[in-house]
């Protein structure tokens, strides 16, 4: 692999050659930022530079953050509260040679800032990252930790499963060269949630890698309510079809499986009401079944296996509904999107 006549990194873990600056987007995150800051404070090559960069909250995270501050931490306000500003305001004011992107939910493994060093300059490539590996802190967090694990949760979508490492279209987090936002760009702020998907779409066209990398480890803190997982994938299938209206090419078919799902509860339950009555028990009853069947084959506790149906069908709906109603905003959230690309 090339590194496309980027400046190397020389000397791969040696802090006096290269900088490093950790970028933390937090709203609403009061509960999450010490572990998060605590987990990066024992990495074995230490972080030049902490970006805490803060939207509006109503559980006192400006606050939290502001106490945090010292020589290595720093606190930007993010007006905008989305996380496309907030790494944008850490790339314009750091000047910082490589930007670990990290979410207040995620606890780095010590080594994780030398192993995506290590990776960048072996690699070649531009974006570096590990494999998300979920852990879940009540029942139903344990439950969607097996999900996001599983084929029948989340289909094939690479960083979600370890192995070799290999170019990707996409990793956990991302370790990013900065020269790589004046060639392609910085994330577009009117994608939320998928503006790393969108700016990684960016890279792989400019002929760029992403290397996908198990030995770059941390762990990721899942939702830990049906409720909070709804709103999520609400979210993330809603923004998914802003993204589609910009980069059609970026959309994968696992991303139209789940409002394929919801269009055909709703075919079925109508034909139960007015043709066949056993139509959407039908339907029902083999999805629990085979989300049962996929939920004994994962590992975990047997209360995740009787959660597992659950957890999948709220992430299904929920992203099958979120996709839906973006279809339905298509106009208004291409419009903004190219605004936001434009920008």
């Amino acid at each position: 692999m090339s590194g496309h006549g980027l400046p190397p990194i020389a000397g791969g873990a040696s802090r006096g050659v290269t900088t490093v600056a950790i970028v933390i987007p937090a709203r609403e995150a009061a509960a999450l930022l010490s572990g998060c800051l605590a987990a990066i404070g024992q990495q074995s090559r230490a972080a030049d530079e902490v970006w805490l960069v803060v939207g509006r909250s109503t559980d006192g995270t400006l606050e939290i953050a502001r106490g945090l501050e010292d020589d290595t931490v720093r606190v930007l306000e993010n007006a905008a509260g989305d996380r496309a500003t907030a790494m944008n305001l850490a790339v314009a004011t750091s000047s910082a040679d490589v930007f670990a992107m990290v979410d207040a939910q995620a606890r780095l493994a010590p080594t994780y800032i030398s192993s995506a060093l290590v990776a960048l300059e072996a690699s070649g490539a531009v974006v570096v990252g590990g494999p998300m590996r979920p852990v879940g802190r009540t029942a139903v967090g344990r439950a969607l930790a097996l999900a996001l694990r599983s084929p029948f949760g989340i289909g094939d979508s690479q960083f979600h499963f370890a192995g070799p490492a290999h170019s990707a279209d996409s990793v956990y987090l991302g370790v990013y060269r900065a020269s790589v936002f004046t060639r392609v760009g910085k994330y577009n702020p009117a994608l939320q949630r998928t503006e790393d998907d969108d700016l990684n779409f960016r890279v792989r066209a400019a002929g760029f890698d992403i290397w996908l990398d198990p030995g770059i480890r941390s762990t990721y803190l899942c939702r830990g309510t049906l409720g909070a997982i709804w709103q999520q994938y609400v979210g993330y299938g809603y923004w998914k079809v802003a993204l589609a209206t910009l980069r059609p090419r970026a959309v994968r078919f696992r991303h139209v499986v789940p409002a394929a799902f919801v269009v055909a509860l709703v075919v079925t339950g109508v034909a139960s009401a007015t043709l066949w009555l056993p139509a959407l028990p039908i339907v029902l009853i083999t999805y629990l079944l085979v989300a049962a069947f996929a939920g004994i084959l994962s590992e975990g506790r047997p209360r995740s296996w009787l959660l597992f149906p659950v957890v999948t069908m709220t992430m299904h709906l929920a992203y099958g509904v979120g996709t839906l109603a973006g279809l339905l905003s298509w106009q208004r959230l291409a419009r903004a999107a190219r605004r936001g690309a434009a920008a």
